[in-house]
């Protein structure tokens, strides 16, 4: 089955469905909800949801539960019926919010607690980090994400991009670009309601096309209350060298997210239609010897690059500038030209697992914790520590409760 899947934003009806599903969702027992959605062999319930339906993108209802050590949906749909997704292949990975407020939880020993982040000036009466509010309140819509502290802001400034890939979630294949008059009222509007930024990433497409791309990292690299600027790029524009040495003047800044896959012809062909590895590794050396710090961003495949984790994992662990290495499971939205099946997918546990296989790096699946910043299960994170030539795991020395007000959204 190929899948290609068009979103929107929400509309009136589909807003007022929302609440809806959320009303029905709350009442309902562990016994009860397995029935709404007709799912079978449930070992343990842990939480019901709203989900969407694969084949018409609907909001129906879904539980999540335990089945043979695995963490499975169940959802249903009253115009395509029951189906079935794997969310987690070791359900020791697996864990609940206390911000999962569409349905309700069945397992509390699994919360994973994120203190709630208040506006700048608009602190909780009960104390920094704290709320006294209704955690259901709708507020002004189930989507308004206005009191949700922005980890990172994406800008997308362009769709236009000189790779036509297999897989692209953005399904990028255009020429808009965004106003560079347009992009400083966005990021000057959000900077006025949020206070400040963590970071800024400008993305696509491929961003580097935009006309006004330099001035787009001009304007953010001289904004203060801006801390980081992101640069997820293909490297195919960054290829050129006069263009490489351009970021050398943001570096103390910017971070370049370097797109790579596999370094394998095959792996590349397969998902991007294309095999740029050799030019994209010269680029990690000159800018490694640039002193730009770097991201290698590695989309995941199953039976597709999923034995290559671990030597992309060391190549970026050989240059001190790279500073992290992001692997992310495919998603199947926007453009997905290969295979799906929905109980056989890699997750975040399988990601973990294989980077302890296959890495020459030592530490366990205790020293992966979830990313403190967003849903537990957006993604995980281990730490390593280069020197003297060598590399440790130091996760297990983090305090995750000290640093979580630090980092809360």
């Amino acid at each position: 089955m190929k899948v290609r899947l068009k979103t929107t934003s929400a509309s009136v009806p589909e807003t007022r469905r929302l609440v809806e599903l959320r009303a029905e969702l709350a009442a309902l027992d562990a016994e009860a909800a397995a029935a709404r959605v007709g799912a079978r062999r449930v070992d343990r319930a842990l939480k019901t949801t709203i989900s969407l339906c694969p084949e018409c993108l609907a909001y129906v209802p879904a539980l999540v539960f335990e089945r043979n050590g695995r963490v499975i949906a169940a959802k249903r749909c009253e115009a395509h019926g029951d189906s079935e997704a794997l969310l987690e292949s070791d359900a020791r990975f697996y864990r609940l919010s206390n911000k999962d407020h569409n349905g309700r939880r069945f397992a509390e020993d699994r919360v994973f607690t994120i203190p709630k982040w208040s506006p700048p000036g608009q602190e909780a009466c009960c104390g920094p980090g704290e709320s006294c509010s209704d955690p259901t309140a709708l507020g002004a819509g189930v989507t308004d994400q206005r009191n949700n502290r922005t980890c990172t802001v994406l800008v997308e400034v362009t769709d236009a991009c000189n790779l036509a890939c297999r897989v692209c979630y953005s399904d990028s294949k255009g020429d808009r670009f965004l106003p560079f008059d347009g992009f400083v009222k966005h990021v000057d509007r959000l900077l006025d309601a949020k206070g400040h930024l963590e970071s800024v990433q400008l993305t696509g497409g491929e961003a580097s096309l935009h006309p006004r791309f330099w001035d787009m990292v001009e304007h953010l690299y001289r904004e203060p209350r801006v801390t980081k600027v992101y640069l997820p790029t293909n490297g195919l524009t960054f290829a050129k060298p006069a263009e490489a040495d351009r970021l050398v003047r943001y570096a103390d800044k910017l971070m370049v997210l370097l797109q790579l896959d596999g370094l394998t012809r095959e792996t590349n062909r397969t998902l991007r239609d294309a095999d740029p590895v050799r030019l994209r590794k010269r680029l990690i050396r000159r800018l490694d010897a640039a002193g730009v710090p770097m991201q290698l961003t590695m989309t995941l495949a199953q039976d597709v690059n999923d034995e290559e984790l671990g030597a992309i994992v060391d190549l970026g662990l050989e240059h001190s500038m790279v500073k992290v290495i992001a692997l992310q499971p495919v998603t199947w939205s926007g453009r997905y030209d290969l295979d799906v099946d929905p109980m056989r997918r890699l997750t975040l546990s399988d990601v973990a697992t294989r980077v302890l296989a296959q890495a020459r790096v030592r530490a366990k699946r205790e020293d992966w914790v979830p990313i403190p910043c967003s849903h537990p299960n957006c993604g995980w994170i281990t730490v390593f520590m280069r020197r003297f030539g060598l590399v440790h795991n130091v996760m297990r020395y983090v305090d995750l409760d000290e640093a979580m007000d630090d980092v809360a959204y």
